[in-house]
């Protein structure tokens, strides 16, 4: 028999000792809860005491720190083991108000010598399907009525949903985020709104995509993904001040790297001087020319806030996450930071007008040392991505609110994704990949993430080897803000692995991901170590700078055809805009476009001989037919786009209403000149 109660993401579960053992679950695997055992897997603490009660179970070897959702699939007994009187780990009041009661067990030292964590007992009846979320320390016990398999949340049947509903059709579930991720996998990660599109796609908002068959009912193009260009006069941003020599470390990790309208400037916040450095400001009027204001602050020069060893809200910590806001109505949190200090809450927020004068922090909560966070403007949501890991190692889970500042949010976590099998080890190293990061910015209809994978050698071989580690960044893209697909595994920004190269490893994105130039070019700024100090020193963390990559605007993935003509035909689509644009490069061939209806005929005069060909390379044309001056088919009903295209390329589509071609979509962290981030 399995045990029904479920984890999602690595806890102390403690199970009777007749359910089946053969299962390796989440972060760890099933133990006998004895006298002596090892309860956490990067810790060395024993059980010293086993209360009667509790004689005879398994527990679930994981680390200390944790943070995940409890759940019974079929109505059981739940037992947990929580601190009597821990000022900050106990979770008596948290169980009590959740239905829990206090047996009349009396408190035992469960481990350690502290007086604060001895231990009491608390049980519960729970019905099918509910949960109760935890954070370290608890321990859950199943009782002898528990039977099914531990693992995560089924997923529910898309197409079933009832939730919230997105601008471009997708409904989600009335639970959200979904606690159906399971870190006891690594699988690429399901993306159900692309098993079950909307039976009608809303493209008002953006420029629309081909990175992903949502769009299409049918084709025979093919589609082609494409890598950044590294620009030839990198790196743009090395050291060079006192503080920033010591080590050659200018380092967007995360930082941050925005177009602001209101200066006409390009802004970067990075850490100075080492990975847990000083919060440090730039500015560039181009993206590769850039100046260091002298602030005039206590920290001195381009610096914001001092390096502060992890330990106050007035100093920058180790993560040091920057997102400036464009949109807010609130002048005083134009620029949002998150990083890291050392205390009960290790992760802190605030907001400022423009960095001098901060807002009084406010705890995030407990998670690994390398977080950040973005803003998904389709549902107005702050989201921020947690480093934990899984048993696969570095992984990343997942919260949001409304409200950038809001306390513990953290807390309110669940398990989001991680590297999976599509992620495939370098040649040499061999080491199984890891998610290290994950940042993500709203670009025309969708949301483009950075992801940061791992590829090893282990930090310990690395230091004494003294130069970096590797990662690099791949992309994923997202129409739901949660679900990714994944669909090419190049890196996208990869590591030069050359010796006495400037961006020799350990590749980094940065928060807002990338900005549109003046020449429309999108611009990825990223930060690589060369593992070699100004000096000649060597070490892993020695040597970062920042350079930059760009691609074509919307050249992610392309739909190609040869010299035999090929089609794609759009699923049913509605729209506000009344003249179709696209994004295409044939000028060796052309593309045409026709409009049907729900039935599949052809709506006049929107048809293939009436359409004037496009025969070039362009990011921006529009698609005109003889004998209409703008697009109104079909009386306001769904219509599909049939295009035909010969020796190309179709990059996007949209609808628009303004002569320009003007989107009414996300311009990522912004665009050169442009008044707003929003295309308009």
């Amino acid at each position: 028999m399995k045990n029904h109660f479920r984890t999602l993401a690595g806890v102390f579960l403690l199970m009777q000792s007749s359910i089946a053992l053969e299962l390796q679950v989440q972060e760890g695997t099933l133990k006998p809860f004895t006298q002596g055992a090892v309860l956490f897997s990067d810790r060395n603490f024993t059980v010293l005491q086993v209360p009667d009660a509790l004689a005879g179970l398994q527990f679930l070897k994981t680390p200390i720190a944790h943070n995940q959702l409890i759940g019974c699939s079929l109505p059981g007994t739940l037992y947990a083991i929580t601190p009597e009187k821990h000022p900050t780990n106990s979770l008596k009041q948290q169980l009590m108000a959740a239905g829990f009661t206090r047996l009349d067990i009396p408190a035992f030292q469960l481990f350690g010598k502290a007086p604060e964590d001895c231990a009491e007992v608390f049980k519960k009846e729970f019905a099918a399907g509910e949960t109760i979320r935890a954070k370290k320390w608890v321990v859950f016990l199943a009782g002898a009525d528990a039977r099914a398999a531990v693992g995560s949340a089924a997923e529910s049947n898309w197409a079933d949903n009832d939730g919230e509903v997105l601008y471009n059709g997708i409904v989600l579930p009335k639970t959200w985020p979904p606690h159906t991720m399971n870190p006891a996998s690594n699988e690429p990660m399901p993306v159900p709104y692309l098993e079950s599109p909307p039976k009608t796609i809303n493209i008002s908002k953006g420029r629309q995509l081909f990175v992903d068959d949502f769009l299409v009912e049918k084709t025979d193009l093919t589609r082609t993904f494409y890598q950044a260009e590294k620009y030839s006069g990198n790196p743009v941003f090395k050291a060079e001040t006192e503080v920033e020599r010591k080590y050659g470390v200018c380092y967007l990790g995360h930082g941050g790297v925005f177009y602001d309208p209101a200066e006409e400037l390009i802004k970067m916040w990075y850490s100075a001087g080492e990975l847990d450095g000083a919060l440090a400001f730039a500015t560039s009027p181009d993206g590769i020319n850039w100046t260091r204001p002298d602030l005039g602050l206590p920290a001195g020069g381009n610096l914001l806030l001092p390096r502060g060893g992890r330990q106050r809200g007035d100093h920058a910590g180790g993560d040091n996450c920057v997102w400036l806001d464009t949109l807010t109505d609130d002048p005083s949190q134009r620029i949002k930071f998150l990083t890291e200090r050392l205390s009960s809450d290790p992760h802190w927020l605030a907001a400022s007008a423009d960095g001098r004068v901060w807002s009084e922090p406010v705890p995030a909560g407990e998670a690994g040392d390398y977080c950040s966070f973005f803003h998904n403007p389709f549902r107005d949501v702050w989201v921020y991505s947690i480093k934990r890991g899984n048993s696969f190692g570095r992984a990343r889970h997942y919260a949001e609110a409304p409200e950038f500042l809001s306390p513990h949010a953290f807390d309110r976590s669940v398990y989001w994704c991680g590297a999976d099998t599509l992620d495939k080890p370098d040649d040499w190293i061999q080491d199984r990949p890891q998610l290290y990061s994950l940042g993500a910015v709203a670009y025309e209809s969708l949301m483009v993430g950075a992801f940061y994978i791992h590829l090893g050698p282990d930090n310990k071989i690395c230091s004494q080897g003294k130069f970096p580690k590797i990662t690099e960044i791949k992309l994923g893209f997202s129409r739901d803000g949660f679900h990714w697909e994944r669909p090419d595994r190049r890196a996208f920004i990869p590591a030069s692995r050359v010796e006495g190269t400037w961006d020799r490893a350990y590749v980094h994105s940065t928060g807002g991901v990338f900005y549109l130039d003046k020449n429309d070019r999108l611009v990825f700024p990223y930060c690589s170590f060369s593992g070699v100090a100004p000096d000649g020193s060597r070490g892993i963390y020695s040597g970062a700078s920042v350079g930059l990559a760009t691609l074509r605007r919307d050249g992610f993935a392309s739909m190609d055809a040869g010299d035999s003509t090929g089609t794609l035909t759009t699923r049913p689509l509605q729209f506000d805009g009344s003249r179709l644009f696209v994004n295409a490069d044939c000028p060796d061939g052309e593309l045409r476009a026709e409009l049907l209806d729900e039935a599949g005929r052809v709506i006049g005069p929107y048809t293939l001989e009436n359409c004037q060909p496009i025969r070039s390379n362009t990011n921006l044309a529009q698609l005109k037919w003889n004998g209409a001056s703008a697009v109104h088919p079909n009386g306001g009903k769904p219509v599909r786009v049939r295009f035909s295209l010969r020796n190309g390329r179709l990059y996007s589509f949209w609808f628009s209403d303004s002569p320009s071609g003007a989107s009414n979509g996300f311009l990522a962290a912004g665009k050169i000149g442009a008044p707003s981030i929003i295309d308009q």
